[in-house]
């Protein structure tokens, strides 16, 4: 009973023979509700758990198997499947230990790390994207500042030689009468 996981004990048939408090509140029903009953119909998958049951008994155990617990007003809990079988004294297997682990709140915070990888992704990618505009743009700037420079250049030097000129004709008109 101070396990906060659920733990159940089931019989060959599937049938739950008995069960913590833990159990009955991840499931909503009370302790004769639940006795007796199908374990696997409160399962989203009862196939699935069904399966991991049975490969307990084909194996001895299983060991955090991804399942689903449905609540009797809907609730989901996303649960690891841990089974072992259980004998008599004669070594006559009775029946299975089931502890269900809840995952949800890990199952909920690993969602939101990935869905924060894909926006860190798409933002790197943004960035990257911005980054090359920007690299593009300082290119025309500086090809634009030596295309200035060279204007400037060249006018300079194609305006310097006809004022040499003038202003060298102007010195030997002055001299004249």
């Amino acid at each position: 009973e101070a396990s906060l996981d659920p733990l159940v004990t089931i019989n060959i048939d599937g049938k739950i023979m008995d069960m913590n408090q833990a159990t009955i509140n991840i499931t909503g029903l009370s302790r004769e509700e639940l006795t007796d009953s199908d374990f696997f119909d409160y399962f989203t998958e009862p196939q699935k758990a069904r399966e991991v049951y049975q490969e307990v008994f084909a194996n001895g155990s299983v060991a955090n198997s991804p399942l689903t617990l449905r609540h009797k007003k809907g609730k989901l809990t996303d649960v690891l499947f841990n089974g072992s079988i259980y004998k008599d004294e004669d070594e006559k297997v009775l029946g299975v230990v089931i502890v269900a682990r809840d995952v949800t709140d890990q199952k909920i915070i690993s969602n939101q790390l990935n869905e924060a990888k894909a926006l860190a992704e798409i933002a790197t990618k943004k960035a990257e994207e911005a980054q090359i505009k920007a690299e593009g743009a300082t290119r025309v700037a500086v090809d634009s500042v030596k295309a200035k420079q060279q204007f400037l250049s060249n006018m300079s030097h194609e305006i310097r030689t006809p004022m040499n000129a003038i202003i060298g004709f102007t010195k030997v008109v002055l001299k004249t009468d």
